[in-house]
């Protein structure tokens, strides 16, 4: 099965989100949208999302693709492929559909699609967050900018990925001093 077969009629492509704007738009929908990288959805995310539905009717997400995310975070980002992370949104009931953005900014998505409300983390702009591209855009047709607090200030999906890695360091590297000298692989089938 294509991965964009996975998502069950809850993925709307980039060339779509025009005419789904019009059919909420027919049945009285205020929809909401919110973009980012969702790797490693941790429940920091989960809640935030969670706030982010209840701006309105129908909640979309936008998943940063793969190159997308790589221009602004580097070669080692994300974790997760883009269909994997779009999928896993899915499983929250707060989110209703989700479109994969292909560029670093999601400015595009949201003239095509013209979310009643766009959402944002508080710290993803600054006090001169009117300039931005996303804030003109939805400006322009005079929609709604929001925030939302972070919902876990002590995590993040870097944090998480420091803390794998440090424990698995820390454990090979205790075990080579303690003077197993095996290759790694041999060492995981103790």
């Amino acid at each position: 099965m294509k991965p964009r077969e996975m998502l069950k009629g809850r993925y709307i492509a980039p060339e779509e989100l025009t005419d789904f704007r019009k059919e909420a738009d027919k049945i009285k929908k205020r929809v909401v949208f919110t973009v980012g990288s969702w790797d490693l959805l941790h429940i920091g995310q989960m809640r935030y999302l969670t706030e982010a539905k209840k701006k309105g009717d129908i909640l979309v997400v936008g998943v940063s693709s793969n190159d997308a995310i790589k221009k602004v975070k580097g070669p080692t980002k994300p974790v997760l492929d883009e269909w994997i992370r779009a999928e896993s949104l899915l499983f929250l009931k707060c989110v209703d559909y989700v479109t994969i953005i292909y560029t670093p900014s999601c400015k595009t998505t949201i003239e095509l699609l013209k979310p009643d409300v766009f959402i944002s983390v508080v710290e993803d702009y600054t006090k001169d967050y009117k300039s931005s591209k996303e804030y003109k855009a939805v400006n322009e047709y005079g929609g709604n900018f929001d925030f939302i607090d972070r919902q876990s200030l002590f995590l993040s999906t870097t944090q998480i990925a420091k803390r794998i890695i440090g424990t698995q360091l820390k454990e090979q590297l205790k075990d080579y001093l303690d003077g197993d000298r095996r290759p790694i692989k041999e060492r995981a089938k103790k």
